[in-house]
């Protein structure tokens, strides 16, 4: 059998655009239900789209949000956009006004891309209140419909005839590899959304990288993933672009769907969070869909239960895990593509040759064999800083130059690192970070909440869930149906704690801290 063609090194991700519509004009490129774009089709359509981001006054470095599901919309736009040197921001249509307007206050996009409604949520009040709010929003382009206060996406595109042929090459031609190209928006210690901004080549790095470990000859990526996410803008819409491959799109998480898409478009590439495929192998259908295409089933954020990975086995395609995150940019710890159930389900693989990776024990030296450390990396293709936060962005290395994630992995003999904890409080629930400080300075917003306390405790499913303590304020008769309303009303469904407990007081250490391990004991102990 031929072996698959090792993608050309070019300089900003969205040169394979062009690329590949000279050379395989005809082959698909973005499929979504009975949509079907070809490569010179997807080229043609991120070229008007630029010329009319150069007609309404973008330059490079200017900010383009879009909010919308994953559809091939979204690929077009933030292609379009980074081609001509603007930095792309992806909202996720499950954020709230709160959550919106730190990412409008952070990133000052200048123009609003939107989808509207998505999966029967209506968003025009939304973008109402964010066009009035913000002064750096020139103008809300309404994909779908027309949106207050936006215009149509067609009157948009229709001043692209302003730009000539040769301005568009001209500016084209002025963004370089290292120049931000997206600015993913991720969390710190204190919950407070970060923009990390990833550059053109660590985009294109991070791609290459990963299709020397799966490559694939006829590669089709399944995309559902939320488009502000790493794992869909770097690990599986730019894997596909450089590879030359086909993204099929998904506008929502649906097992039984996602079962029925794989067989009906002969998906080659599936990856997911585990509790996705927790759902997906429970599905009734499971066993009745054709999944023989898939040549690799792959899952990232979080461990997967050794019973599930062994399920999987049985679909006979190659299993694989790898560790990354928003800030690497891409996966840097690959599992054995003949890794058994055991080693897939309680290891994150072996580090990367091309990555420059160190595990650094507490007191500054190397961890050897045995010895657990902090992930850290140093490299060209890491994010090249949070947008507008030279503090933050200086804290997130050393001295020397190291970026720390803030996750701690043992180095076993075989070679393996398995990821043991973390530093800092975050926990990870279905693929997603979660920081409880953010979680509990929405709960304490509460009228009748005193204060609260968040931690994370494990989950058959999701890896991890939030179990939330809530102290009352005297004489506050507040429930925990109550604060879970409170919740879901003021931020993303997935990071809303499952369990609330309301207690009379919290536990304290001598130093008047809340006792966060006593509460984690608690909870485990209530969850087992």
């Amino acid at each position: 059998m031929e072996a698959a063609r090792k993608p050309p090194d070019l300089q900003r991700v969205s040169d394979y655009v062009y690329h590949y519509a000279q050379h395989q004009p005809e082959h698909e490129a973005l499929v979504w239900q009975s949509v079907r774009i070809t490569y010179s089709g997807f080229a043609q359509k991120v070229k008007t789209v630029s010329r009319a981001l150069l007609s309404s006054g973008i330059k490079k470095g200017d900010r383009i949000a879009f909010l919308g599901p994953p559809r091939p919309e979204y690929f077009i736009v933030m292609m379009a956009a980074v081609d001509i040197g603007a930095i792309w921001i992806g909202l996720n249509p499950r954020y709230r006004i709160g959550e919106f307007r730190h990412v409008m206050n952070q990133g000052s996009p200048k123009l609003v891309f939107a989808q509207n409604p998505i999966d029967g949520r209506g968003y025009g009040d939304e973008l109402s209140t964010l066009f009035a709010e913000f002064d750096c929003v020139d103008q809300v382009i309404a994909i779908d419909t027309q949106t207050p206060p936006g215009i149509r996406f067609e009157d948009f595109l229709g001043c692209a005839g302003n730009i000539s042929e040769s301005k568009w090459r001209s500016v084209r031609e002025c963004v370089n590899a290292d120049d931000p190209a997206v600015i993913i928006f991720t969390s710190g210690t204190t919950g407070k959304p970060k923009g990390a901004m990833n550059s053109h080549y660590g985009l294109v790095y991070g791609a290459q990288t990963e299709f020397s470990r799966w490559p694939s000859r006829a590669m089709r990526v399944l995309q559902n993933m939320p488009i502000n996410h790493i794992a869909n803008i770097g690990m599986m819409s730019s894997y596909a672009l450089v590879a030359g491959g086909t993204l099929v799109f998904m506008d929502r998480f649906e097992p039984g769907e996602i079962l029925h898409t794989i067989e009906r478009e002969k998906i080659t590439f599936w990856l997911q969070a585990p509790a996705m495929f927790h759902l997906a192998a429970n599905h009734p259908d499971f066993g009745q869909t054709d999944l023989s295409s898939l040549e690799y089933i792959i899952w990232g954020g979080g461990p997967m239960p050794q019973h599930l990975v062994e399920f999987l086995h049985g679909v006979g395609a190659t299993l694989a895990m790898a560790y990354g995150m928003t800030e690497l940019t891409a996966y840097v710890t690959y599992s054995d593509l003949d890794a058994g159930p055991e080693s897939l389900a309680q290891t994150i693989g072996r580090p990367e040759p091309r990555y420059d990776l160190r595990l650094m024990k507490k007191d500054g030296t190397r961890a050897h064999a045995g010895e657990s450390g902090e992930i850290q990396a140093r490299g060209r293709w890491l994010m090249t800083g949070y947008y507008r936060q030279p503090e933050a962005s200086r804290d997130a290395f050393t001295e020397d130059g190291w970026f720390r994630t803030g996750d701690v992995a043992e180095r076993l003999p075989d070679g393996n690192w398995k990821l043991v904890g973390r530093i800092k409080e975050m926990y990870k629930s279905g693929g997603y970070n979660i920081y409880p400080r953010e979680i509990e300075t929405v709960i304490e917003e509460h009228p009748g909440v005193a204060m609260s306390a968040v931690v994370g405790v494990p989950d058959p499913i999701y890896h991890e869930v939030g179990h939330a303590f809530v102290q009352c304020e005297h004489g506050a008769g507040i429930t925990p149906v109550e604060m879970k309303g409170w919740c879901r009303e003021r931020m993303a469904n997935y990071k809303v704690p499952k369990v609330f407990e309301i207690v009379e007081e919290l536990p304290k250490l001598p130093i008047g801290k809340i006792d966060k391990q006593a509460l984690k004991k608690r909870a485990g102990f209530r969850t087992g």
